[in-house]
């Protein structure tokens, strides 16, 4: 393995699930990423939380049907709103991103599905797109992720995240390159760009080895 090379992962995705666990046993609203327009839905980070080493390193973690029970705690008063008003997208939208924080995604999915169905919404669509890849339908995530951008074509968050699909689930550099060429062409400044630059230069040593390859060289 390349230990010079960090070992990325999806923007503010991967880490949900252990800070959905502080969240969710503090009873902590899930929030969204500061860079997130207001009133926008995007992967859900939780907002104002202590790391997981506040809780303790050796609490273990809960069970899925515990993370379950708490989220269903946790979007009783929205889905009480919800009844109110069913087209609330900003409602779907909340509901949604507590069932994914707390990694139940096919009820995510229905709440951010039912949501784009009223409204389309780049940073629904790319909430959903993480429910997709991280139930196995990688085709459909890179979908959905490519019609968000079409909203919304400079966002650096959909760009880096379309990247690590193309790359992590397709075993395609050259199209991982692509996305992350853009996400620097498009937003210079950005506080990612060295990250993704060593991603760029990493998955430039494997534009010879045929998308889909399986391999044992770094898969970042």
């Amino acid at each position: 393995m390349d230990t010079n090379v960090p070992q990325p992962k999806p923007w503010s995705s991967t880490q949900a699930y252990a800070m959905a666990v502080v969240s969710l046993i503090l009873g902590v609203a899930v929030g969204y990423l500061s860079h997130t327009p207001k009133g926008a839905t995007a992967v859900p980070a939780v907002a104002a939380v202590p790391r997981p080493q506040a809780v303790g390193m050796n609490t273990p973690m809960p069970s899925p049907e515990s993370l379950k029970n708490m989220a269903d705690k946790q979007v009783a008063p929205l889905l009480a709103e919800l009844e109110k008003n069913p087209r609330n997208t900003e409602l779907l939208n909340k509901i949604g991103g507590a069932y994914l924080a707390a990694n139940q995604y096919p009820i995510a999915k229905q709440y951010y599905e039912q949501s784009l169905a009223i409204k389309s919404d780049p940073n629904t669509m790319n909430a959903l797109s993480f429910v997709y890849y991280s139930t196995g339908d990688v085709d459909k995530a890179i979908a959905t992720l490519n019609d968000a951008l079409k909203l919304d074509a400079k966002n650096p968050q959909f760009l880096y995240n379309l990247g690590m699909y193309e790359w992590h689930g397709k075993s395609d550099p050259q199209a991982a390159i692509a996305a992350w060429q853009r996400f620097i062409k498009a937003n210079p400044d950005n506080p990612k760009r060295t990250q993704v630059e060593q991603m760029i230069a990493q998955a430039k040593r494997h534009l010879n080895i045929a998308p889909g390859t399986k391999t044992d060289k770094p898969t970042m």
